[in-house]
């Protein structure tokens, strides 16, 4: 079912907004890919479950076809999410061997991710891709909403082949996206950062991957420079510093609460887990404020034990024909 509404451009967004989440409580984020400017006397709206997102997405991309859109499912299959959610990589199949790595020349590269195998096909043709430049000129002012509320919940800490991750075990909380509650899955860092800002790339970037129950995914990108030490990291430090490649060690309860977040100025776009298989269909919230992360940490984070990251940031992929949004949340402050 899609409901659409037509109004001139003298109602305010913030009035659109409303009505449509007093017809659906339980507003779609995928209201955002239907919320766009089409001219610049009206605005359109639609709301669609994921039977149609497909459809709808290859009306308002054109240029696209509905088979470049495939569905995100949830995996509630614990093994797998500890095994590969967006980046953290650890493959007891191929004994912890690397499937993919980030050095160009290589037959593992990125330019090669969608050959490796036929499930990794869109890495290649996916007409959503991230990671992406954000241009912060043209990045449409829309409203936007963004609620965070983590608790504490057991996790565990794991050495991937590619990078370090935090994965949580239980309710951990997470962020409410314009109505809809994503839960918080897992955590973990890029150097240096994937996301660029006017072109600028920051020393590292930590991605906050959250699942809600339809197997949508929405991805909190926080961008962060040589400062002052994350105090994140700095809980985890210990065990950092003796996790080998392909290991994990429980850390009992641990809370987001602890990152350095809540931007008041945040991109929001649609795109891609930046790691095979790259799915489409991911909603990303990139905060504009950058955090600090020492020296040490990043040094850390690429490690000496048997892994010696490198660099992991997958390189820029191209816009296309999306929209990226802008928005500043209520009593943020920088």
């Amino acid at each position: 079912m899609i409901i659409a509404l037509r109004l001139r451009k003298t109602v305010s967004p913030n009035l659109v907004f409303n009505l449509a989440t007093m017809s659906n409580p339980n507003l779609s984020p995928f209201l955002f890919i239907c919320l766009m400017i089409i001219s610049s006397h009206s605005i359109s709206i639609c709301m669609a479950d994921e039977s149609n997102e497909a459809s709808i997405r290859h009306r308002l991309m054109p240029g696209t076809s509905k088979n470049d859109m495939p569905q995100t499912t949830l995996v509630d299959d614990r093994r797998k999410t500890l095994n590969r959610i967006n980046g953290v990589l650890r493959d007891t199949d191929t004994g912890g061997e690397e499937e993919f790595n980030y050095i160009e020349a290589t037959a593992l590269g990125p330019k090669n991710w969608g050959s490796l195998k036929p499930d990794w096909k869109i890495c290649a043709d996916g007409k959503s891709q991230s990671p992406i430049n954000i241009d912060a000129n043209s990045a449409q002012v829309m409203p936007g909403d963004l609620k965070r509320a983590y608790i504490d919940a057991p996790a565990v800490l794991i050495n991937g082949v590619n990078n370090i991750g935090v994965i949580w075990k239980g309710d951990a909380g997470g962020i409410e996206v314009n109505g809809s509650t994503y839960k918080l899955v897992q955590c973990h860092w890029h150097t240096p950062s994937e996301h660029t800002i006017d072109g600028k790339r920051f020393d590292a970037e930590l991605h906050l991957v959250h699942s809600n129950g339809m197997g949508q995914k929405a991805v909190v990108g926080i961008l962060q420079n040589i400062g002052p030490p994350d105090p994140f990291i700095g809980n985890l430090t210990e065990e950092i510093d003796v996790l080998d490649t392909n290991e994990e060690i429980d850390l009992e309860k641990i809370s987001a609460t602890n990152i350095k977040d809540g931007s008041k100025t945040n991109y929001r776009y649609f795109g891609s887990f930046t790691t095979p298989p790259c799915t489409e269909g991911v909603i990303w919230t990139i905060e504009a404020q950058v955090r600090s992360i020492s020296q040490g940490q990043i040094n850390l984070l690429k490690g000496s034990h048997q892994r010696e990251f490198r660099e992991n940031a997958r390189p820029i992929q191209l816009l296309g024909e999306r929209q990226i949004w802008k928005f500043d949340l209520p009593g943020a402050t920088e």
